[in-house]
């Protein structure tokens, strides 16, 4: 069966290896994986494994692609300190994404973010007319 497997992937390829690969993650990453693809658990009885096998089975090639390359990067996005010969890091540089700038960005709209939360947990303050 192998001999007969097609390069590129097709589809059907590439949805068996998504599959599998969504069934071997760690419970503490289904999570993180169903949140970036906007897959709400709460309110379904299914696993979050069950219904983020039923999302990617709506995708093309190129997301199941980028999907792939996704689930291998978590650990390094997730969990590891960013060094020089770690997979996010090196897979950001093959692909030409400046790390700092997008950093101090990501940086930057958490610093906003909080400002706005802090804001309105603020109580209002009464004017006095006089």
């Amino acid at each position: 069966m192998l001999e007969r497997v097609s390069e590129p992937l097709k589809k059907g390829d590439l949805l068996t290896v998504v599959h599998y690969l969504i069934g071997q993650l760690p419970h503490s990453q289904v999570p993180i994986l169903a949140k970036r693809h906007k897959i709400d658990d709460k309110k379904n009885p299914h696993s979050p494994h069950e219904l983020l096998a039923k999302r990617v089975s709506t995708y093309d090639e190129a997301a199941l692609c980028r999907i792939l390359l996704e689930i291998s990067l978590l650990d390094s996005a997730y969990q590891r300190p960013a060094t020089s010969d770690d997979a996010l890091v090196t897979t950001a540089r093959r692909y030409r994404v400046d790390i700092e700038k997008l950093g101090d960005k990501v940086v930057a709209e958490f610093a906003e973010k909080r400002g706005k939360q802090s804001k309105s947990k603020a109580p209002a303050k009464k004017s006095a007319v006089a």
